[in-house]
């Protein structure tokens, strides 16, 4: 099965990692087809990534990535305020992946209340662990303001080791209700941008060869589904066996790891 496939995009909080502690049952089997040559590119809804620092992480665990083999939802929301609303100065809430790819992008990364002086083209709010009432505060009055919404996924949980927390759609949904204002643009799964933002780094374009891995079927799964493309459901991450039917959202593959699939 697994051979007849170009390029294989892999989640990676709740599939290769749970909050840094690596899920081996599904890293033996992904390394297993990089070791066959197989394209693997991890596309992540966790902005929160470096992708320097994630790569590193990665090959220490056996599966060789660079940092272009890596896209976080933060690097596809960057892109997007690059290339389509031409953002130089941005308000950022989130972590520290999602504060290197601004800076990368060359974008002024604003964070304090200098942002309301300068009237920023953008607000991007990532997932963001020590993220205060002030900080959304902030970002509220500047949306409000004029600057553009831009979130990097909508994902209502993320997995860590102690159990489900809040996700980057929780905390954009506090600015959505306060001002009664949907995102301009949501960058992560399951908008197909980011996959888009995937296959043009890899110059694959038949989605009949593109097979998706994920632990979430409203944005993994989902996502997949609605692009064409082949997917994979491990539940070793937020959705298990039984969330199948009560969602609706149906995976070609449903696994309890990939050592089911892939020997």
């Amino acid at each position: 099965m697994v051979p007849d496939y170009d390029l294989i995009i892999s989640d990676v909080d709740g599939v290769i990692l749970t909050e840094g502690e690596p899920i081996w049952e599904n890293i033996i089997p992904l390394k297993k087809l990089l070791d066959k040559g197989k394209k693997i590119i991890f596309v992540t809804n966790n902005s929160g990534f470096s992708r320097v620092l994630l790569s590193r992480q990665l090959t220490s665990l056996g599966l060789q990535a660079e940092p272009k083999d890596i896209i976080t939802s933060g690097l596809a929301a960057v892109i997007y305020m690059k290339r389509m609303l031409r953002v130089n100065r941005a308000y950022v809430i989130g972590e520290e992946g999602l504060v290197e790819e601004v800076q990368n992008a060359g974008m002024e990364a604003l964070f304090t209340t200098d942002a309301e002086r300068v009237n920023p083209e953008a607000v991007v709010l990532g997932l963001d662990r020590l993220v205060t009432y002030d900080k959304l505060s902030i970002g509220m009055r500047c949306i409000s303001k004029g600057a553009k919404f831009i979130v990097t996924n909508m994902d209502r949980l993320w997995p860590s080791k102690d159990g489900l927390r809040l996700g980057a759609g929780a905390l954009a949904s506090a600015i959505i209700y306060a001002i009664r204002k949907e995102p301009d643009f949501v960058a992560g799964k399951p908008n197909r941008w980011i996959v888009q933002v995937a296959m043009e780094m890899t110059g694959i374009k038949d989605l009949s060869k593109v097979l998706v891995i994920g632990d979430q079927l409203e944005i993994d799964i989902k996502m997949g589904n609605d692009m064409g493309a082949d997917t994979v459901l491990v539940t070793t991450g937020i959705n298990k066996r039984e969330d199948v039917e009560r969602l609706g959202v149906h995976p070609t593959f449903l696994v309890k790891n990939l050592t089911e699939l892939i020997s």
